[in-house]
């Protein structure tokens, strides 16, 4: 397994906000990590990624526990797709995605033309290979994003973390984007762990998905076995229900009770 988790807990000031999570993900394969807001699903990342201590429990990557790795050794074997960036200085799109290949280059050392070809490959992968001399601080929520995958596959790991890729997507793009990610997974056979709100998009693009409850898992497995309304309605918070539609279409619909609703907050 490239990734495995072993019980490990984890939170701040001695908190715990993740409790005793085991889970593993296999190469070539996507896998979700969902759950409301604050559930733990960002904390979970950070551990992966070594930038979180531990309270308990042990992070393997590549069989190795991540407490014995040092940071240049961590970013050549796991990248990150963060939710929001931005740059304090006015950087180009192209060395916003060169910055991703400092663990390969000597220090005081420029980047090759091998590297810079390698870097407008990984743009034009997602589509923004015509944005190479823009300002990064000048580029939308939803173009900085694309930058951002561009700079973690040009990073070109293992395994990739994703942080809720889609914040700041259209339509098209989130699709794009995990289409992407899931072809990505099966030809480099890397292992990919995104967290998504979205349970449609889990069900089209993942292959497997972990439900975070209460800082603990509620739910895991193949993603068609696992999505159910019981365990999404616990998870996600409202009356969930799945369904398939006249065309044989698989949709995940919230119910809400309006009339309860309007009553409430006196609409």
């Amino acid at each position: 397994m490239n990734l495995s988790i072993e019980n490990i807990s984890a939170g701040y000031g001695g908190i715990p906000v993740i409790s005793h999570i085991d889970l593993t993900v296999a190469p070539g394969r996507i896998c979700a990590l969902m759950g409301r807001n604050g559930s733990g699903k960002t904390t979970l990342l950070r551990c992966i990624n070594g930038l979180l201590p531990l309270l308990e429990g042990r992070v393997r990557v590549l069989g190795r526990d991540i407490r014995d790795l040092g940071r240049d050794k961590i970013a050549r074997m796991i990248s990150v797709v963060p939710q929001v960036s931005f740059s304090p200085f006015s950087f180009s799109c192209l060395d916003m995605v060169l910055m991703a290949g400092a663990a390969r280059i000597k220090a005081w050392s420029a980047p090759s033309e091998k590297e810079k070809q390698k870097a407008l490959a990984a743009m034009a992968e997602t589509g923004i290979g015509h944005m190479a001399k823009r300002a990064f601080n000048n580029l939308s929520g939803g173009e900085r994003q694309l930058v951002m995958l561009a700079r973690g596959l040009f990073q070109d790991t293992p395994i990739m973390l994703l942080d809720e890729p889609n914040s700041h997507l259209d339509f098209a793009n989130q699709h794009k984007i995990m289409a992407l990610m899931q072809s990505l997974a099966r030809k480099r056979k890397m292992t990919v762990l995104v967290t998504l709100h979205d349970p449609n998009l889990t069900h089209y693009y993942c292959d497997d998905v972990i439900l975070i409850h209460e800082g603990g898992v509620r739910a895991r497995g193949e993603t068609g076995k696992t999505l159910t309304d019981e365990v999404l309605s616990c998870v996600l918070g409202n009356n969930i229900e799945c369904d398939v539609t006249r065309k044989g279409v698989f949709v995940v619909v919230p119910k809400f009770n309006l009339v309860h609703m309007n009553e409430k907050v006196n609409l």
